[in-house]
């Protein structure tokens, strides 16, 4: 039975994953990507799974995507996979912070999207770039209809271009794509010396679960959407960083505690109307 996961999609060779089931605890994901980026933590990870890399080399980006509403996905061509346990709601901000006290000033690229109602959280200059990717729903429409949509080149099957669950995942799948495109365009956010982290929290798969059922074909169509675009943006995001980025994807079925944040539904959010 797969339980939920950490799945490494990309790490450069100096970050070294090591192959095992060595089960990892979702509140000490934070302590994981910051000794991924070559910070100190205050407690000792002592996880067999990562091995310690040399001091003075960093990845220059660490990318974390946690998929709400599914335990796996069927992302064969990963690094490593590990046994997610205790899946406690996390978030990356100590890792946001270390990276702005240590590089203040640089420009670092901050970003943290999480499922409500201000679903992008953004600090320091880099970010500007970042600033006309979609958030509320009315944003989502307008952009899913623009040049560069995704759903010119999506296999959309049973999901539906018309229904708002559908057209927030798909909107995930969008700023996913969004995201590659404005590094590509702006090419020196990737070759900077200072680390940029991204925390994208995707809950568009849990909405179709909830409304649909997890037997439904439009749950099953955009979970291998999601695995296929999720394994592309790794691809893509590693090679603008010259081969030094750490992707990881989290895929937990459901947190066990509500978030600190307001993590109401996107959907019962009252602004977006």
């Amino acid at each position: 039975v797969h339980g939920d996961s950490l799945t490494v999609l990309q790490a450069p060779e100096f970050v070294s994953f090591q192959k095992g089931d060595w089960p990892v605890s979702g509140e000490k994901i934070p302590d994981l990507v910051a000794l991924t980026m070559g910070f100190s933590v205050q407690e000792d990870l002592s996880w067999p799974g990562l091995q310690a890399g040399p001091l003075f080399q960093r990845p220059r980006a660490n990318v974390l995507v946690v998929v709400r509403g599914v335990d796996s996905l069927a992302l064969p061509q990963s690094v490593a996979s590990y046994p997610l346990e205790n899946p406690v709601p996390f978030t990356l901000d100590s890792v946001a912070e270390t990276v702005h006290s240590l590089f203040a000033e640089d420009t670092p690229v901050v970003l943290q999207l999480a499922p409500s109602e201000e679903r992008l959280y953004m600090l320091g200059k880099a970010n500007a770039v970042f600033e006309d990717l979609p958030v509320t729903l009315q944003q989502i429409r307008a952009r899913l209809s623009q040049d560069g949509s995704v759903l010119a080149s999506l296999p959309l099957n049973s999901l539906s271009r018309n229904a708002e669950a559908d057209l927030l995942f798909l909107s995930e799948v969008q700023v996913l794509h969004d995201i590659t495109a404005l590094l590509q365009r702006h090419r020196h956010l990737a070759k900077d010396h200072s680390p940029d982290l991204y925390s994208l929290e995707l809950s568009g798969l849990e909405e179709l679960s909830r409304l649909y059922g997890q037997d439904s074909p439009q749950y099953r169509d955009a979970t291998s959407i999601l695995a296929s675009v999720l394994q592309k943006f790794g691809e893509d995001v590693y090679g603008l960083y010259g081969n030094s980025a750490v992707v990881e994807v989290v895929t937990v079925k459901t947190f066990e505690a509500p978030l600190t944040r307001k993590s109401r539904s996107i959907l019962e959010s009252k602004q977006i109307v």
